[in-house]
């Protein structure tokens, strides 16, 4: 171990006791999924996905993978184009994926919470020539056609949901109607009898997914091959396990993230594992989804909370052998509790924190295969560089001391789509690499364990693990005309375990009264218009389900609303709520 110079992007020590070999690692120049089918040879007659009913080797994802590949060519999908998917986490959106990407084609998954309007938003953005959706009728799909480039519609039904097979029960004649039910898509594919190119590089745009913002819709996150299996090897290094094949992950976050499709999906195929796919997760089937066996969980401090609430006293989780909260920070005392909660099940699972966002390919941290520091999120990925700068100076900073994070490596995203201006604002050159600005604060300590101490935007994650940005509900907010000024933070909830809680302050002369708390509410049901002229929509959950009424809003001393104020305030609110439901019952 050399001497420490005191700043980490120089001493590395996040890399100490790896070889120059594992020091170096080195990513194939190949699209996705070439790279699954070499790796996928040695357990092709092994489990691949679990979802719901349905088990699909990998030899048969392969199979699927081809059938859906020539459908999309036979349907014009070219090189560039950009596929819109938007349903839960259901394999047939995996397959869709693979399938895009082995034609050079980008996928983007959206939200299965997605209003219309909304959906029409980005097929428009993205100028998509296709749409995959799930349990849509037809006049639905009709009125997409109608106010978009898109020129066909493919539509999973319920009832095809646990098929392995294409083809089954079709009722449509192909070539004669742009709205598809998936099952017609080896029919389509039958069509397509020409050669077509499957070589691709890294260079090539694969995936797009979605970060929070400050314009109040999330920023639109291009991510190449080379950033998805940079971040696949990154990971492999960084962890240190021997032979993962057999092993099981259970995938609870939605596709729309990257900690739910890349970091806990793709990369399981990829080593080897069995994905254990659960579509929007709740109190009412965790129990169903953990009676899967999984060995890995890839989760939060919101789905283990999800877990201990509403698991059987007598139900054994003893397959579980790890738990990685990756979409919120697990406090000590959390980890303490879960690996108490576990024992109680007869298991002797790890609990470990790991960290990351869209432009890091949902992985700038891993603690898998490391010594656990409960107080952290793990080390810096090896492969990659971090250094720790002042937000306000941009100086490099020295292990201990607090700023943000900063990430550089093969993984750090393309660009913002369509943003450049943007793009340029969240990376910059230092020492001849390109940095990203992770919009995390925290500090690293000389093994190389970052210890997270804040965000810059405020989010929370609800029990449905859909996560939601307070700062972005408290923008769009602010343009209802009634409403001067507004709070927004996380409120506790028994079945959703976090609700969104607004404070607002009234234009002058506006009373807070009933009919302006439901004035107020409908209009957050309603298009919002932003201060640029964009309009957008709060989706159902992320709406407040309290309001209260303030003259003022407090601040900080350095004249900042003071959310941790107003959080205690809400958490106060919560408890005499349950203390009043207590005494109600008695």
């Amino acid at each position: 171990m050399s001497k420490n110079t005191g700043y980490p992007s120089i001493d590395r020590r996040h890399e100490d006791g790896l070889n120059i070999i594992k020091r170096k690692v080195v990513v194939p120049n190949m699209s996705i999924y070439n790279a699954f089918n070499i790796m996928s040879m040695p357990y092709r007659k092994d489990n691949a996905i679990n979802c719901l009913d349905l088990t699909i080797t990998f030899d048969e994802l392969i199979d699927n993978v081809k059938i859906l590949s020539k459908s999309f060519k036979e349907l014009g999908i070219k090189k560039g184009d950009i596929i819109v998917v938007s349903m839960p986490n259901y394999y047939q959106a995996v397959a869709s994926f693979f399938a895009a990407n082995k034609i050079g084609a980008a996928i983007t998954f959206l939200n299965s919470y997605a209003n219309m309007d909304e959906v029409k938003h980005y097929l428009n953005l993205f100028e998509s020539p296709l749409l995959i959706n799930y349990d849509r009728n037809e006049e639905y799909n009709q009125s997409i056609k109608k106010d978009t480039r898109v020129r066909q519609i493919i539509t999973l039904g319920k009832k095809d949901l646990n098929r392995k097979n294409f083809n089954i029960e079709s009722d449509n004649l192909i070539g004669y109607n742009d709205l598809i039910s998936y099952t017609d898509l080896k029919l389509i594919g039958d069509f397509y009898r020409r050669p077509f190119n499957s070589l691709y590089s890294g260079k090539e745009n694969a995936l797009i997914l979605y970060t929070s913002g400050t314009t109040g819709n999330p920023k639109s996150v291009v991510l190449t091959n080379k950033n998805i299996l940079s971040s696949g090897m990154y990971m492999k290094a960084s962890t240190n396990l021997s032979d993962t094949r057999g092993e099981k992950s259970l995938v609870c976050v939605p596709f729309t993230y990257p900690y739910g499709f890349v970091t806990s999906t793709i990369m399981s195929l990829l080593c080897g594992r069995e994905a254990i796919l659960a579509p929007n997760v709740s109190k009412d089937n965790i129990e169903y989804f953990l009676k899967k066996n999984p060995n890995i969980i890839f989760g939060s401090p919101a789905l283990l909370e999800l877990i201990k609430r509403n698991v059987p006293e007598n139900l054994s989780l003893s397959s579980i052998d790890t738990f990685i909260s990756g979409g919120d920070f697990l406090t000590p005392t959390q980890n303490i509790a879960g690996i108490e909660f576990f024992r109680k099940h007869n298991s002797e699972a790890k609990i470990c924190n790991g960290s990351g966002n869209a432009e890091t390919v949902g992985a700038s941290t891993n603690a898998v295969g490391q010594k656990i520091k409960v107080d952290t999120v793990g080390k810096i990925l090896v492969g990659s560089t971090a250094i720790i700068i002042d937000p306000d100076t941009g100086k490099e900073l020295k292990y201990g001391e607090e700023g943000l994070l900063c990430i550089a490596g093969g993984h750090v995203f393309k660009e913002y789509y369509n943003e450049p201006e943007l793009t340029k604002k969240a990376k910059f050159i230092y020492k001849g690499n390109e940095f990203v600005k992770t919009g995390t604060i925290g500090f690293l300590d000389e093994e190389g364990y970052f210890h997270l101490t804040g965000r810059e935007s405020r989010f929370y994650i609800m029990s449905t693990l859909n996560k939601v940005y307070c700062d972005r509900v408290q923008l769009l907010m602010s343009t209802i005309d009634i409403i001067d000024s507004v709070a927004v933070v996380k409120k506790p909830d028994d079945e959703l375990l976090f609700t969104s809680k607004a404070y607002i302050v009234l234009k002058n002369g506006i009373l807070p009264t009933k009919e302006i708390e439901e004035y107020i509410k409908e209009k957050c049901n309603k298009t919002l218009t932003l201060n640029t002229g964009e309009e957008t929509q709060l989706k159902p959950y992320e709406i407040p389900t309290s309001i209260d009424f303030v003259t003022t809003l407090p601040r900080t001393t350095a004249d900042k609303l003071n959310y941790s104020y107003l959080e205690e305030l809400a958490m106060q609110e919560y408890e005499k709520e349950k203390k009043k439901k207590k005494t109600l019952k008695i």
